[in-house]
């Protein structure tokens, strides 16, 4: 199975699984579906802990930039047609997340590459 549709399969068994657990809550499945774009994506209301999402929609590797309501940054290397999630931590969530030219670190032989665990800091 190749790496861009192990990705697909993975977001949507996640969606499923969310509508699944979240059966009581009647709005639970419009809230955790994909959007029409791509990008950064709060939610409207938190799926427990989920607050947004990034997008990727590019058979690319790229680096994106994330900021806390209180202030602090950080970095993350999306896979190709990926998406990531932010969880709230500590009462803060993610308000903002984009991408920057900076590239990933990234690790595996040619035909398999995949996010290092250490990414730049921009």
């Amino acid at each position: 199975m190749n790496h861009r549709l192990a990705n697909v399969l993975g977001a949507l068994s996640m969606f499923a699984s969310a509508v699944v657990t979240n059966a009581q809550d009647a709005d639970a499945a419009v809230r955790i579906m994909p959007p029409p774009g791509c990008g950064f994506i709060r939610l409207p209301q938190p799926v427990g802990e989920l607050t947004a999402r990034y997008f990727h929609c590019a058979n690319s590797f790229i680096l994106i930039k994330f900021h806390w309501s209180g202030g602090n940054t950080g970095t993350a290397c999306i896979p190709p047609f990926y998406q990531h999630p932010f969880f709230r931590a500590d009462g803060q969530e993610v308000v903002n997340a984009y991408y920057v030219s900076t590239p990933p670190n990234l690790t595996g032989p040619p035909d398999d590459l995949r996010c290092s665990l250490t990414q730049p800091r921009v």
